[in-house]
């Protein structure tokens, strides 16, 4: 969750997949089953992941395979950030142009550049100029590399705001900040995990998705691993930034958040659905950004795809839907730093 991973290169890497032997289609036959059965092995197999959880939807029939294992999700929860400030929008309880120092105590400095001010809107499409993350999180000396954002208090945060420069004038660049998601979140209300719960998860029946978990999930939790080293390593905590990446999730509930966005949600949701996958900032050519999620074309079907990936220390994820033809797939693997974009690229492509 450290960086910004695109999908500028993965139909060469997707391409590179399929010479190597991995599944390259559904068959034509529309074969869910087989699709993911040979990606799971592909990937457990070939690639080495100790664990793999993998899901499709395709015109209203879904099949995965570990749909109920729980995985962290990592930046993937910016799409949750990004969509409930799109229902309280739509809901008229504030905009997404309103400046961020409106939505947040008076003693956070928002820092300033140019005659444009930070908007709601900024932060969720990472058009803010903050960088990727907040000075001095990194140096501090209670930081633990394990567990990179758990030492980060709301006093640290308001500090690092202090401290803060911009990079860019808001609105005009593209900066993808995971210091900008967890603001987000905690302009839109303290208490986050409340906000998920009440907003989104609740109503869209994601009974897994969640940021503390309860005995049961906690049995179904796959353990992350290092990507270097490969030995088990400690969850993420984001105390103070959890609007970046604190989620927890599964792929079955995953594949009910895609559909929701391509149709099946309740309708007091949809004007908010709508309005987070519709393009707000071209960033190349290829590649542009509505509210938390990213839009590009499939290289093979030449469809445009909805997506958004994401990564904690032992944790990596990939979600992606294509809102034309009907079609999603979830990935989630317990490898940190694990490139997941050129497996969903593919498995998207095949639908």
């Amino acid at each position: 969750m450290t960086s910004r991973r695109t999908v500028l290169t993965t139909a060469t890497a997707g391409a590179a997949l399929l010479a190597a032997g991995a599944p390259a289609s559904a068959g034509g036959s529309g074969d869910l089953r087989s699709l993911v059965d040979g990606w799971r092995d592909y990937l457990t197999g070939i690639a080495g992941v100790p664990s793999v959880a993998i899901g499709v939807v395709a015109n209203r029939r879904q099949y995965a395979v570990n749909g109920d294992a729980v995985f962290q999700i990592g930046s993937i929860t910016k799409t949750f950030t990004a969509l409930a400030l799109a229902i309280a929008d739509r809901a008229g309880r504030l905009s997404i142009d309103d400046p961020l120092r409106t939505h947040l105590p008076a003693n956070y400095p928002v820092p300033t550049r140019g005659a444009t001010p930070i908007t709601l809107a900024h932060l969720t499409s990472h058009l803010s100029g903050l960088d990727v993350l907040p000075p001095g999180l990194a140096e501090d000396p209670d930081l633990d590399p394990k567990d990179p954002y758990a030492h980060f208090t709301e006093a640290k945060l308001i500090a690092a705001l202090g401290r803060t420069t911009l990079l860019s004038d808001p609105g005009t660049k593209y900066l993808y900040s995971n210091y900008g998601g967890g603001l987000l979140g905690r302009a839109l209300r303290d208490d986050y995990p409340a906000l998920i719960r009440d907003q989104i998860t609740n109503p869209l029946g994601l009974k897994d998705t969640t940021i503390t978990l309860n005995a049961d999930q906690q049995r179904r939790k796959v353990d992350g691993h290092d990507s270097e080293t490969r030995e088990t390593t400690p969850d993420w905590h984001l105390p103070t930034l959890a609007g970046a990446g604190a989620l927890y999730g599964t792929v079955n509930d995953l594949l009910r958040y895609l559909r929701g966005h391509m149709g099946e949600a309740p309708n007091t949701l949809k004007p908010a659905l709508d309005l987070v996958q519709t393009p707000r900032f071209t960033i190349t050519p290829a590649l542009r950004i509505g509210m938390g999620w990213h839009m590009y074309t499939l290289p093979a079907s030449h469809r445009t795809a909805v997506w958004h990936n994401g990564g904690t220390g032992g944790f990596t994820s990939y979600a992606a839907f294509c809102p034309s033809r009907g079609t999603g797939v979830a990935l989630l693997v317990n490898i940190g730093g694990f490139d997941l974009d050129p497996y969903g690229v593919a498995i998207l492509d095949a639908l």
